[in-house]
């Protein structure tokens, strides 16, 4: 009984997992476009600004640093978490430290929001893709149970089943390359910006002592 009705599913084509497949494809999309105009919009010119930054420390200059981090990029994030402790009067390379490691784990969440989905969409489609396949093949072999010999080798609605079984394989794997490719790209390119972060970070810690004099109450101590 429940293979026959699982057979009479089977019977209703693979058009269905073809919209499946678009659908699938237009939410990769979708969540690549939102990812990829995020780190254009946030993108950062690295080698400029560590020779900024590190002349403005050298020079214990802690208003100036903070002001160059005040444009929104995953670096400049993470280092005025830092500055803007030194500002607060934090005399502790620990805990400025500990703030720019709370602002890196707050901005990687920014970054990898929704990414992983990319390599679920690029898992799956190749899967969904295969039930087409397998639904394609149960209704061509069903097709040729149905007609007799002389039929079986010109009926039209096996050929069209097969078709349909090969254009699912094709379309999943087609689905599952993009994803493949954009996620592979944006974890290098996240990676890039952890290195950079976790660089800078070092110079500000480095320079914790040069930067205690401007910070509040130096004057009054």
């Amino acid at each position: 009984m429940l293979t026959q009705r699982f057979l009479k599913l089977n019977l209703l084509g693979a058009e269905w997992i073809m919209w499946v497949l678009l659908a699938l494809s237009a939410l990769g999309v979708a969540i690549a476009v939102d990812r990829v105009l995020l780190y254009w919009r946030t993108r950062e010119g690295f080698e400029p600004l560590q020779r900024s930054l590190k002349e403005l420390l050298l020079r214990g200059d802690l208003e100036g640093a903070l002001q160059l981090t005040r444009r929104d990029s995953f670096v400049r994030n993470v280092l005025r978490a830092g500055l803007e402790a030194l500002r607060r009067g934090e005399r502790r390379a620990e805990s400025v430290e500990q703030e720019m490691l709370a602002a890196l784990a707050s901005e990687r969440a920014r970054y990898d929001g929704r990414v992983a989905w990319l390599t679920t969409i690029a898992n799956i489609a190749p899967l969904v893709g295969l039930l087409g396949t397998i639904i394609g093949i149960v209704a061509a072999f069903y097709g040729l149970g149905q007609s007799s010999a002389a039929q079986a080798t010109g009926n039209p609605q096996v050929m069209t089943s097969i078709a349909e079984a090969l254009v699912a394989t094709a379309i999943g794997i087609l689905v599952a390359v993009p994803g493949v490719v954009t996620y592979n790209l944006l974890r290098a390119h996240m990676a890039t910006r952890l290195r950079q972060a976790e660089a800078l970070m070092r110079e500000v810690l480095a320079n914790v002592t040069r930067l205690e004099s401007d910070a509040p109450g130096e004057d009054s101590a």
